[in-house]
C-alpha cells in the first residue's frame, strides 16, 4: 500500500539538507524530493586541489601508489567509456526528458571540500538541519554525523547488511548474487554502512536490463523509500530496523579491473538467462520501472 502524501504545508518548517555531490540522479532525486518537502539547502562536494610547489607535486605523481592510481584511471576510461557514455544519456532521457541535467535554481547550493573538515562542519552546523540526506559523498566521520536534529540518512545503492562500502553493484555481480541487487536508506554511524535500516528496497533484473541502467533504478528505488520514510520521522513514527549480524564491507578500490570486467560478464550472462525465460524479448520498454520488493 502507498502512503498517503501529506500536503507540502506540512513541511514548510521542516529543515531538511542535503549533502551530495554532483551528478544525474542526484539533481533528479534532490528535485523529486524539493516538489513534496521543500530543501533548505544543498552542500555539494567538489575537490579543490590544493596549492603545492612544483617539487612536492612531481614527489606526489611518482609515488607508487599514485602511477598505478593513474594507469588504473586510463585503463577504466578506455574499457567501460561506453558504459558511462550510455549512463549519462539513459538517465539524462529518464530523469530530465533530453534537456540539460542540473537542480532546480530555487534550491540553495553551496560547495565544500570535504564534510570532514572543520569548515564545511560549520557550514554544515549553521544550517541547523532537522534531516541531513547523504547521498554520494566521501565518508562521514566524527562530528559531522550529529548536525542533524532528528535524523542523518545516507543513500547507500546496495544492500546492507551483505554490501557495505563502495564498488557497488558491481560486487554483487561479481559474487553472482543477483537476489540482492538494490537500495537501502540507514541512520549514518561511525561504521561505515552500519546504522540502522529506515527503508530498503530489492531490485528484480530482467533480461531488458543492461549495466548501464542499474543506477536509474536503485536511485528510482531510494526515492520511494524517502517519500515514505521523511513523514514518518517528522511524526515520530519512524520505525529503525537494527542490521542482522555479518555481512562485509567491500571496497571499490579491491575491484581491480579484472574483477569489473568479470563482474559484468557474469551479469551479461545472468540476464541472457533471464531473456530465455521472458520469451526472448529485448527491447526495453518505456514505461518498465522494474520489480521492486521491500
Amino acid at each position: 500500500m502507498v502512503a498517503a502524501i501529506r500536503p507540502l504545508s506540512d513541511f514548510i518548517a521542516m529543515n531538511i539538507i542535503f549533502l551530495t555531490s554532483e551528478s544525474t540522479h542526484q539533481y533528479y532525486l534532490i528535485n523529486e524530493v524539493h516538489k513534496l518537502y521543500p530543501v533548505r539547502k544543498v552542500f555539494l562536494q567538489r575537490r579543490i586541489p590544493q596549492p603545492r610547489s612544483l617539487a612536492n607535486r612531481l614527489k606526489r605523481l611518482w609515488k607508487p601508489s599514485a602511477v598505478a592510481g593513474g594507469i588504473r584511471s586510463i585503463l577504466e576510461n578506455v574499457l567501460f567509456r561506453r558504459d558511462s557514455q550510455l549512463e549519462y544519456e539513459f538517465e539524462k532521457r529518464r530523469f530530465f526528458s533530453g534537456r540539460t541535467p542540473g537542480l532546480d535554481p530555487s534550491i540553495p547550493i553551496e560547495y565544500v571540500h570535504s564534510f570532514n573538515d572543520s569548515a564545511a562542519l560549520a557550514r554544515v552546523a549553521e544550517e541547523e538541519p532537522d534531516i541531513a540526506i547523504v547521498f554520494g559523498t566521501e565518508i562521514l566521520r566524527g562530528a559531522i554525523l550529529d548536525t542533524a536534529r532528528i535524523a542523518m540518512l545516507n543513500i547507500h545503492r546496495a544492500i546492507v547488511p551483505h554490501y557495505r562500502g563502495g564498488g557497488h553493484p558491481f560486487w554483487a555481480f561479481y559474487h553472482g548474487d543477483f537476489d540482492n541487487i538494490g537500495t537501502t536508506v540507514h541512520v549514518c554511524v561511525n561504521q561505515l554502512d552500519g546504522g540502522d535500516i529506515v527503508g530498503q528496497g530489492h531490485y528484480a533484473l530482467s533480461a531488458y536490463d543492461r549495466v548501464f541502467m542499474l543506477r536509474y533504478h536503485t536511485t528510482m528505488i531510494a526515492l520511494g523509500i524517502l517519500r515514505r520514510v521523511i513523514p514518518r520521522l517528522i511524526d515520530g513514527t519512524i520505525e529503525y530496523t537494527r542490521q542482522t549480524p555479518g555481512g562485509k564491507t567491500w571496497r571499490a578500490r579491491d575491484l581491480t579491473i579484472w574483477k569489473q570486467i568479470v563482474a559484468r560478464w557474469r551479469f551479461r550472462r545472468h540476464v541472457r538467462g533471464l531473456k530465455r525465460t521472458e520469451g526472448g524479448r529485448t527491447s526495453y520498454p518505456a514505461a518498465r520501472r522494474g520489480a521492486v520488493s521491500e
